[in-house]
């Protein structure tokens, strides 16, 4: 196995540890740090398109002046 597949399996293994201890369902944990991270990326992509469009205004300006 690889070093990041080794880790994402000891990962697995520690949070089903923490689910159990818990009495949390694993995939529902599972389902919320999907959505956490679908939240994050749909930030990031925004924040990417906010200046790329903040770049384009910027030179449309710039060639009208």
């Amino acid at each position: 196995m690889s070093r990041i597949s080794n880790l994402r399996q000891a990962h697995n293994e520690e949070l089903e540890k923490h689910c159990k201890s818990n009495k949390v369902a694993l995939t529902s944990v599972q389902k919320l740090l999907d959505a956490e991270k679908t939240k994050k990326l749909l930030k990031r992509n925004a924040l990417i398109q906010q200046s790329i469009d903040k770049e384009i205004d910027n030179s449309i300006e710039n060639e009208n002046r």
